[in-house]
């Protein structure tokens, strides 16, 4: 049986990928910041969730030592899914909360990559950041979030080189789907219609396929494929 760690999974997205991980059979050990009474249709036992602030630096060594209570030794999965957004203008930003974007989107997630590569190893697993399209476009009034995301892809390829055959690392870059995300970032209502965007189980779905695709980098989605490519290639168009 796969051991699977997903991090952001007390809703969206994540909570939507420890329930596929789930019905495939795997033992998920999720993380998120919300009480585990809080969550809706929690997919994973209480005893299987940590409530864990990855702002908090300790939370890397925190993660560790509730697996190691767990007797886990292996891991076949590591999801980086918890994020951060923050929008405006970074002049105007609190500076609290920029340093929370950072560290839940980058240091958190190499900090606990680095904690749990032994065990990563012991299973030749496989390592999964989930960045975003914004990763490759120009993105005003995201602007610190999008580093965030661009630095993380970087962490990635480095890191892909250094590991070898010893494990996988691989990129997914969903797009804008229909959760809170966009409403905790502080954009205004009304300027996004998030109704449209889609579902957190059919983006999770996509990024399982993804995963199980194995390619270094993949992008959910045809349209955010086409934007992602024309971020890279046509950037006088997207901006």
């Amino acid at each position: 049986m796969a051991n699977v760690v997903i991090t952001g999974a007390s809703d969206g997205i994540g909570r939507a990928l420890a329930t596929i991980y789930r019905k495939r059979g795997a033992t998920v050990y999720a993380v998120g910041r919300r009480r585990f009474a809080a969550i809706v249709d929690a997919p994973f036992a209480a005893d299987q969730y940590l409530q864990c602030d990855l702002s908090d630096g300790h939370a890397p060594q925190l993660i560790a030592a509730w697996l190691a209570k767990h007797g886990v030794t292996r891991l076949d999965v590591l999801i980086h899914n918890a994020g951060l957004g923050a929008y405006g203008p970074p002049a105007e930003a609190d500076p609290a909360v920029t340093r929370a974007v950072v560290a839940v989107n980058l240091r958190a997630p190499i900090a606990l990559t680095h904690v749990l590569l032994p065990q990563i190893l012991s299973a030749r697993g496989t390592i999964v950041c989930i960045s975003s399209v914004a990763a490759a476009l120009s993105t005003p009034h995201y602007a610190v979030y999008s580093a965030t995301k661009s630095a993380l892809e970087g962490f990635a390829r480095s890191l892909r080189v250094e590991l070898g055959n010893r494990a996988r690392v691989l990129v997914v870059r969903p797009g804008a789907t229909r959760t809170e995300f966009h409403v905790r970032s502080g954009v205004p209502a009304g300027r996004m219609a998030v109704r449209r965007f889609p579902a957190p189980m059919r983006v999770a779905r996509g990024i399982s396929a993804a995963i199980d695709r194995g390619k270094p980098l993949s992008t959910v989605g045809t349209l955010n494929r086409v934007v992602a490519w024309a971020g890279r290639r046509m950037r006088w168009l997207i901006g």
